[in-house]
């Protein structure tokens, strides 16, 4: 699992879905930084911009993007977040971390200690 820090610099209050159901457990007002411990996969709304979506991989790994020179990428846990078509990967060993900042426009700013990237992956594919 992994913590997440989520700052709110948007002036929206940003909404986070509860682990166990699909209703808004937790507020995140405008000004307020709060941090939820051993995160899974859970969207967190940007009112007006969408679901910053969190995806706990667990040890599943985009093998596409793991590389000898990153040795960051080869540790044994894994996340990915998908905002707006874009994506972000990271990974991590024990308890990872992950620092969101929604800014005053709605745009997202991360930080990963751990190491992370953005990565590109298809929202759609015809075979």
């Amino acid at each position: 699992m992994y913590d997440v820090k989520i700052t709110n610099n948007y002036f929206h209050t940003l909404a986070v879905n509860s682990p166990d159901a699909n209703n808004v457990a937790y507020l995140v007002a405008t000004g307020e930084t709060k941090v939820f411990k051993n995160w899974g996969s859970h969207p967190v709304y940007v009112p007006g911009m969408g679901a910053i979506n969190f995806i706990d991989l667990a040890d599943k790994k985009l093998d596409q993007y793991t590389n000898e020179n990153l040795p960051w990428t080869k540790a044994h846990w894994g996340g990915l977040i998908r905002y707006r078509g874009l994506d972000a990967y990271f990974r991590y060993e024990g308890q990872g971390q992950v620092e969101v900042e929604v800014d005053v426009h709605g745009c997202v700013q991360l930080h990963f200690p751990n190491g992370g990237m953005i990565v590109n992956l298809s929202d759609m594919t015809v075979k």
